[in-house]
């Protein structure tokens, strides 16, 4: 397992099913290989499968929330993977909610004891998102024990909320927007494509300090190669944050 430096956040690691990874921070400098110079910041978390921003800083977060389109599947994309949104943090169980690209019945899954799409949480019922429709995705964590999951579709004009129970003694220090692909079902297209749109990122602490995904607290980028490592092939990542650290871009890149 790669040299933990700094704060760490638990997520799921791959598509549907798979089991969770630990990404730990690597060390400054160490973007170069992986980025492009205009993304180029340092530290970056290598994974294999995950692209977006992750906060951070000694803070313990509440909520998250943002808005995505739902796209559809592109050719170069295999099955494209997910959006997800994340609370978790160094050793600590996460509270994870994304749907799927394509979208349709049972796109949308929550999880408050892990990874999406797995072992121990669910999906949102009657909920059913088109390509191109407006989902806006929130977790909130009420520090009594439970977590509630929010998915909305604007344009369909449907909501559904699941409140459970979160994993004992769960402090949540860190929270994580990105795009989820399985590596081994993508392939690099020529020029680099969108897989996802995050917009109206917010962030709010346990004190109820609020911001984007720029702070008031550190913020990290998440990066998916080939090796989960700098030396790696880029497979996708994000694009820059705008809009003062609400919105930013998931995209599938060539390797060259």
């Amino acid at each position: 397992m790669r040299r933990h430096i700094g704060h760490v956040l638990t997520t799921a690691g791959a598509v549907a099913g798979a089991s969770l990874l630990t990404v730990g921070l690597a060390a400054p400098g160490a973007a170069s290989a992986a980025t492009s110079p205009a993304r180029s910041q340092a530290p970056v978390i290598y994974t294999t499968s995950q692209a977006g921003f992750v906060t951070g800083g000694g803070r313990w977060f509440r909520y998250i929330g943002a808005t995505v389109v739902v796209p559809p599947v592109p050719a170069k994309a295999g099955n494209a993977g997910y959006a997800e949104l994340v609370l978790g943090g160094a050793g600590v169980t996460p509270a994870s909610l994304g749907v799927k690209a394509g979208g349709g019945p049972a796109s949308i899954g929550w999880n408050a004891v892990g990874g999406l799409f797995g072992m121990g949480g669910g999906a949102m019922a009657g909920i059913s998102p088109n390509p191109g429709d407006v989902l806006a995705l929130s977790i909130y964590y009420n520090r009594a024990g439970h977590d509630s999951f929010t998915a909305t579709d604007y344009t369909q004009g449907v909501s559904h909320t699941v409140t459970v129970p979160s994993a004992a003694g769960v402090v949540y220090t860190a929270a994580e927007a990105a795009g989820v692909v399985s590596n081994a079902t993508v392939s690099a297209p020529a020029a680099s494509i969108r897989l996802w749109s995050f917009t109206g990122g917010h962030v709010t602490t346990y004190s109820g300090t609020r911001g984007t995904l720029t702070g008031p607290w550190t913020t990290t980028m998440v990066v998916d190669t080939t090796t989960g490592t700098a030396a790696g092939h880029l497979v996708t990542s994000p694009g820059p944050l705008w809009n003062s650290g609400q919105n930013f871009g998931v995209w599938l890149r060539p390797t060259a």
